[in-house]
């Protein structure tokens, strides 16, 4: 199947390959502008240009060139460093592909889709190339193509969240809703996190007539707009690492956050703060990740910075405030809050903290007052939705409590046995032996597939005595 895609897409080559008669001149060294750069990067810049002029004849020169210019954004100055790398090496796959990404990125999809072909010409397993392929061709309206080179990367990369969420692309656009939702689902299947296709998701789901299920996306949705798997992209990780500027630091550092590698977050934000000491959400940014890695110290140090900078930064209040939290220091984690709300009154973790805040010294009534401001400007907040209906079922207010509770069992994750447990306890407090059993023992499953023991003893000692005929409530 892959040999046949193949044939299909490469007859043409022969008008489009570098290497074939009748080569055109090499194209010259691009002119550039470079006013708007910092100083470093003018010297970076400065550097590989000089060198590429200087050995006009070496591909590699051109193509190192092409690759600083395109990690600062001069699309059409890489190009043409591309395209003199090309004709001075035309078997090497950098410089066709690395054209086809600048040629994409500037909505240039047919030269792009021609640039590609020629890249897999040259390496036909080269999977980004095939997926950018099939990006330029779906964008040109060409489902016929893009749906077979999805179906084609699907099945030789089963696990490829990217090709399914594609061919559920071409599915919608052909009214193939059924089939389309089939491919989404896939998709966030393989990457939970997945922003865009839990979206399309629920837009197929709502067209399909599907109300609850097109909500259920929609709420992991709002949990992470942004989120896409990872790139697996070698020759443009390449690229990226060239980047110098400070603000491509901060960047990488949070995709770093985002696997979890909390000491080379911290290390790419510090890297930015050298290139410039007044970033300010570099700044902001280490007040969260010297927090989490127990370096309270920094953290604070990076705090008084970042107000000193920008004292209207709600961030930097918020995350202080959080650093406070986090080693008990409950009375002076109440300013940062209420700085944060002064500054920013939609900010619904600060709602959420503060009304925990207020909760611990019982001040209830204002407590409450913030969890429904938490859950006004952000509704999917299913923390505050949890605070909220544990303090009304406390106050006895039992079915608007559990109505509350009800809203934090989905999504399935770590934190749902928690939230299934204190929905059970609620319907058991007020009465409901049956629903309370039922929740109850779902936690305890749920507590027990996860491994999370301290907590499965607190729900088997409860469900004990539940279960145990004549025990009080």
């Amino acid at each position: 199947m892959r040999k046949a895609l193949c044939l299909i897409f490469f007859l043409v080559f022969a008008s489009s390959s570098w290497g074939a008669q009748n080569t055109p001149a090499v194209p010259e060294l691009p002119r550039l502008s470079l006013d708007n750069f910092s100083p470093g990067i003018q010297e970076q810049i400065g550097e590989a240009y000089s060198y590429a002029r200087s050995h006009p004849g070496d591909a590699a020169a051109s193509g190192r060139l092409g690759m600083v210019l395109q990690t600062y954004g001069l699309l059409q100055e890489a190009a043409e460093c591309y395209r003199r790398a090309g004709q001075l090496q035309p078997d090497v796959l950098q410089w066709a592909y690395y054209l086809g990404v600048v040629e994409a990125d500037q909505g240039k999809c047919d030269g792009a889709a021609s640039t590609l072909r020629l890249a897999l010409h040259i390496d036909p397993d080269y999977l980004p190339a095939k997926l950018r392929l099939a990006n330029c061709l779906l964008a040109s309206a060409e489902w016929d193509t893009s749906g077979r080179l999805y179906a084609d990367i699907v099945e030789q990369h089963p696990d490829n969240a990217d090709a399914y969420y594609g061919l559920g692309r071409v599915r919608a656009a052909r009214r193939d809703l059924a089939g389309a939702a089939v491919a989404y689902r896939k998709a966030t299947e393989l990457f939970p996190e997945f922003g865009a296709a839990r979206y399309a998701l629920a837009l197929t789901y709502r067209a399909l007539g599907k109300a609850d299920q097109a909500g259920e996306q929609l709420h992991l949705y709002e949990k992470n707009k942004v989120g896409v798997p990872p790139a697996g992209d070698p020759l443009l990780a390449e690229v990226h690492a060239l980047n110098r500027s400070a603000t491509y630091q901060v960047q990488y550092g949070a995709e770093l956050e985002k696997q979890g590698k909390l000491e080379e977050s911290a290390a790419a934000h510090e890297k930015a703060l050298e290139i410039d000491p007044q970033l300010v959400q570099a700044h902001i940014n280490l007040i969260e990740l010297y927090g989490r890695l127990g370096q309270f110290e920094k953290a604070e140090e990076h705090y008084r910075t970042a107000i000193r900078l920008n004292p209207d930064s709600a961030e930097s209040f918020y995350n202080y405030g959080v650093l406070l939290l986090s080693t008990d220091k409950f009375q002076l984690a109440e300013d940062p809050f209420r700085k944060t709300i002064e500054i920013n009154p939609y900010y619904s973790g600060a709602h959420n903290n503060l009304g925990y805040l207020l909760e611990r010294r019982s001040s209830f009534s204002e407590a409450e007052a913030e969890y429904r401001k938490a859950i006004e400007n952000r509704p999917a907040d299913r923390q505050a939705h949890f605070n909220l209906g544990r303090i009304l079922v406390n106050q006895k207010k039992y079915l608007e409590g559990i109505q509350e509770l009800e809203k934090t069992i989905e999504p399935e994750d770590e934190n749902s046995p928690r939230y299934v447990y204190a929905l059970g306890a609620a319907f058991a407090r007020s009465g409901d032996r049956q629903n309370a059993l039922r929740y109850i023992r779902q936690a305890r499953d749920g507590a027990a597939a996860r491994g999370q023991s301290a907590l499965l003893t607190s729900i088997e000692r409860d469900l004990r005595a539940l279960e145990t005929p004549g025990t009080p409530q």
